[in-house]
């Protein structure tokens, strides 16, 4: 709780974790905020109190509360932060905290608040605010104007001034979603086409690895720096030394706007690693992995790198690259995973998207998918499976689709208390759930969207961070 003297009108209540995560918050605009923080949580939290609204002194306290009345403390005392609950933002803009779960669930993914701000906007000059883009992960901006302004114009910016991305049109609204493999410092420079007002701005930043559960009808810009394709096939060298990689086949080409560059290529027997790696100026490319019986093996999209996955039997293939911003040169590099989990030899297009998924969160190899189990899946059936929770201890779940079927619902259910969460996504889908001292007993909810398939789903277990 934050209690403050009669000089202040509003004061806001934060609580985070270790690792700097919002865990709560009251953004409501009143002078009396409360958090209410119920198990499973973080042996520890840091609490900070913003002042909104005028000066004065401020205290902050903290009051244990008995389980079974926590409901009846949080009604007396207006307490928010509890899963499901709103976090007061609605009442300071009316309708954005409505509109920016909408604007997420369409998107897709797990997203985490970064920013949220109103600030004046002008015709003569745009207001900026810093975006920092992590390697590996995406950032979305959504920019909500006041009644009385009608249009606006909204670019991010690198720290040389360029821009590397406009903004889409959501009605008044504007929204960006970029994503990045290397860190990059952004700008976003909001301008108003006429009239004088306010926006509310919301960055949020998504879980590492996030773009391949993005809704495929969500476009995406993809910054990246420039380099020669010689630089650019060095720096990869030397990001994979280590790792258990032998020397790679090579193969060059030149990507084109519009059209498809082929290029034969050999994949050894088990599990391979396909990197095609952009030379300046080409940047943006859209790759496709084809089997010699015509399958799909795997596509992905990247800015100077789309890296794609297979297993099976090896043989015969062919890649196909396309340009999607500027022409340019490229390669594509071909090596041999150490190892190939039997789950995922048998079933190379959910393997291409499981190992695509957890290499770009946290470069894992298919090692780490050895624990990946095929499931059969039914859009008017669900699967269950069970999934106990060991204390202090953290569960991700990541599903990844085979060929058939479209769509998959992913929700993990507390066995105990029935509370649950929800994920959805194309092709791959995760989420993750905590124990605290005490073991969480939990299940796994698996559904297609439509039809029917298989699809690999692996659990991952870690420490939480205290």
């Amino acid at each position: 709780m934050a209690r403050v003297s009669p000089t202040i009108s509003d004061v806001d209540l934060f609580a985070f974790e270790d690792d700097g995560s919002a865990f709560s918050t009251d953004e409501a605009a009143d002078a009396r905020p409360s958090i209410l923080v119920c198990p499973p949580h973080p042996r520890r939290l840091y609490v900070m109190a913003r002042v909104m609204s005028g000066s004065g002194a401020v205290s902050v306290g903290v009051q244990s509360v008995p389980v079974k009345a926590a409901d009846a403390v949080a009604r007396a005392v207006g307490a928010r932060g509890r899963s499901g609950d709103e976090s007061g933002r609605l009442e300071s803009w009316p309708g954005l905290e409505a509109k920016v779960r909408a604007h997420r669930a369409a998107i897709g993914a797990r997203w985490e608040d970064v920013r949220r701000v109103a600030m004046p906007v002008g015709s003569r000059a745009a207001s900026r605010i810093g975006a920092n883009l992590d390697g590996g992960r995406c950032v979305d901006v959504l920019v909500s104007p006041s009644d009385e302004v009608a249009s606006l114009e909204v670019v991010a910016e690198d720290e040389t001034g360029r821009v590397v991305a406009r903004a889409r049109e959501r009605g008044q609204d504007r929204s960006l979603l970029l994503c990045s493999a290397v860190s990059i410092e952004l700008s976003i420079a909001i301008r108003s086409r006429g009239t004088q007002g306010l926006v509310a701005v919301v960055v949020g930043r998504s879980q590492p690895g996030a773009e391949a559960e993005i809704s495929g009808a969500t476009p995406i810009e993809r910054v990246t720096e420039g380099r020669d394709l010689a630089e650019a096939r060095a720096a990869h060298g030397r990001a994979l030394a280590g790792r258990g990689y032998g020397a790679p086949r090579v193969s060059t080409g030149a990507a084109r706007l519009g059209s498809r560059t082929t290029l034969p290529i050999e994949l050894p027997a088990g599990c391979a690693r396909i990197d095609v790696l952009a030379g300046k100026p080409l940047a943006d490319v859209l790759a496709e992995l084809w089997s010699d019986g015509h399958a799909l093996l795997g596509r992905a999209r990247g800015g100077a790198r789309a890296t794609l996955f297979t297993c099976g039997r090896g043989g015969p293939a062919r890649v196909d690259v396309e340009s999607m911003a500027q022409p340019g040169p490229f390669a594509v590099e071909v090596r041999k995973e150490p190892e190939a989990p039997p789950a995922l030899v048998a079933h190379p297009l959910a393997a291409g998207r499981l190992l695509g998924r957890i290499n770009a969160a946290d470069a894992a190899d298919a090692a780490a998918a050895a624990g990946a189990q095929a499931v059969a899946l039914d859009a008017a059936r669900l699967k269950i499976l069970p999934l106990p929770i060991p204390a202090n201890t953290c569960a991700e779940v990541i599903a990844a689709l085979d060929a058939d079927g479209t769509g998959v619902d992913l929700r993990l259910v507390d066995t105990s208390t029935g509370e649950s969460s929800l994920a959805r996504a194309r092709h791959v889908v995760s989420d993750s759930r905590c124990a605290g001292p005490s073991p969480v007993p939990a299940s796994i909810e698996l559904r297609l969207a439509d039809g029917k398939g298989e699809a690999l789903v692996l659990i991952r277990t870690s420490p939480r961070s205290r």
